[in-house]
């Protein structure tokens, strides 16, 4: 990489820390190519984005940020997730961890906040926001099936009374 590409690259990495809630860091030593892209296309699919770091650019590129905490994760063959979506990212990186002993997530950070592990996995058992989207419309709509059903059902009752009455 020349001078210019290395400036392009910390600029790069210095939008991506601006532009996203949440970064994550994840080792990838071992994962084929297939797999990388296997990730990728999952993370894409999934709204999320995977970049391959240089540790040293990366570590150059959080100096100057609120997120400089997260340079200390920067060893060894290390990418970056990243997303505003905490729970799809987090699923994603966890659910494929657990397939795939080559990926291991180091560390992250939300909102200024560094993620452990623990925190990242905690974050992953959470449900998706379309599944909270869909629990929320279903607990709107019951009460409404409810009162079209106790409304109906005095109508219901007397066809029944007359129909019991004209069948003796």
């Amino acid at each position: 990489m020349n001078r210019d590409q290395k400036e392009i690259f910390i600029k790069n990495i210095k939008s991506i820390l601006d532009e996203n809630s949440l970064i994550l860091v994840f080792h990838y030593r071992g994962m084929s190519m297939s797999e990388m892209t296997d990730l990728r296309v999952q993370s894409f699919n999934s709204g999320c984005n995977i970049k391959v770091t240089n540790n040293r650019l990366a570590k150059i590129a959080l100096k100057d940020t609120n997120k400089v905490d997260l340079s200390n994760y920067f060893d060894g063959p290390t990418a970056i997730a990243y997303s505003n979506d905490p729970v799809s990212l987090t699923k994603l990186l966890v659910e494929f961890a657990k397939n795939n002993n080559n990926l291991v997530v180091l560390g992250g950070i939300m909102d200024n906040e560094i993620l452990s592990v623990e925190k990242i996995e905690i974050l992953s058992k959470l449900p998706s926001l379309e599944e909270i989207r869909a629990k929320l419309i279903g607990l709107i709509s019951t009460p409404a099936q409810k009162i079209a059903s106790v409304l109906t059902a005095p109508s219901g009752d007397m066809v029944r009374v007359i129909n019991a009455y004209s069948s003796k």
